[in-house]
């Protein structure tokens, strides 16, 4: 990590006059369009935060796996924060600078649970997504977080270790609403209980998120969370975009991300709402640099 601090603080030092060092940007519904794609408009605004010294940390609720052929379209180098703050890894090297787990009894506990209410169940490990039975809420599941190589495994309940990131029950939305009020009153002192849209119920570890894992990055990297900018459009954007120096929320957001953040992207094209929160970010802070710093960009990104 020395190396790739010592990087990233070069970096930082190329946009003095810019008030931030790091951007953590989420991916579905901010960075990427509904296509799954980054429109020209957004890819330029990666590269004019890089101009001024920013470094661009991916964030996203996604696997650290499923995160990495956008990382690498865009040709970041920064860690990424995946799993909604659970890992933090150097996708050039493959250090792991945070991971959190949920207990291996708790985790055998959840599952045990699951199979009791008779849900379909998400198993995310270090080393894989696991699922047990494939139904429209396990197949609507892996669509809404695209997930690419989920492995069906009937013994997910024999599934041992210290690597369980965070557990997903699947099931029809009345089903979870029944079990919700039960399930988070059992086990709140142990696992966070989220239901993440109607009918996915996620067992998450205790204070972790998005904002959690940037501010240990923040921390490794001598910098403080005011000096961070964060964009994003949904529930599990809310505590980043309250907590860093500014956020904004996408032109389409929950109003729960609208009211966490210091502004919102203005009204236009969806698929270009980040490059008009980027607009406004240096509008507000560093109006007329582009100018001043009026070298060529580091080159125009395409996409593969």
């Amino acid at each position: 990590m020395d190396a790739n601090r010592s990087d990233l603080k070069a970096s930082a030092a190329k946009g003095q006059s810019f008030p931030f060092k790091v951007a953590a940007v989420d991916l579905d519904g901010t960075l990427l369009c509904p296509q799954r794609t980054v429109s020209a408009a957004n890819q330029r605004a990666i590269q004019r935060l890089r101009d001024h010294g920013c470094q661009i940390v991916m964030a996203s609720g996604r696997r650290h796996e499923d995160i990495l052929p956008y990382y690498h379209l865009l040709g970041l180098t920064a860690p990424v924060i995946s799993c909604d703050g659970i890992v933090i890894k150097m996708p050039l090297t493959e250090e792991i600078l945070l991971e959190r787990s949920l207990h291996e009894d708790l985790a055998h506990s959840l599952i045990e649970v699951g199979r009791e209410h008779k849900v379909s169940i998400y198993y995310y490990h270090g080393e894989s997504v696991f699922y047990a039975h494939e139904n429209e809420y396990t197949l609507g599941y892996q669509a809404c977080t695209r997930s690419r190589k989920p492995i069906k495994n009937e013994y997910i309940h024999e599934l041992r270790g210290n690597r369980a990131q965070k557990l997903v029950f699947c099931e029809h939305p009345s089903r979870i609403a029944e079990i919700k009020s039960h399930l988070t009153e059992r086990f709140k002192d142990h696992a966070q209980v989220i239901e993440t849209e109607p009918g996915y119920l996620e067992f998450m570890p205790l204070a972790t998120s998005k904002f959690t894992g940037l501010q240990a990055l923040m921390s490794k990297l001598d910098f403080h969370t005011d000096q961070a900018l964060a964009f994003g459009d949904n529930w599990n954007d809310v505590e980043i975009l309250s907590g860093v120096g500014f956020g904004v929320a996408m032109t389409v957001s929950s109003e729960a991300a609208k009211k966490a953040a210091k502004a919102v992207s203005p009204a236009g094209d969806s698929s270009e709402s980040f490059a008009r929160a980027v607009d406004l970010v240096f509008d507000r802070f560093h109006s007329g640099a582009d100018q001043a710093a009026a070298a060529p960009p580091q080159g125009v990104l395409q996409k593969r």
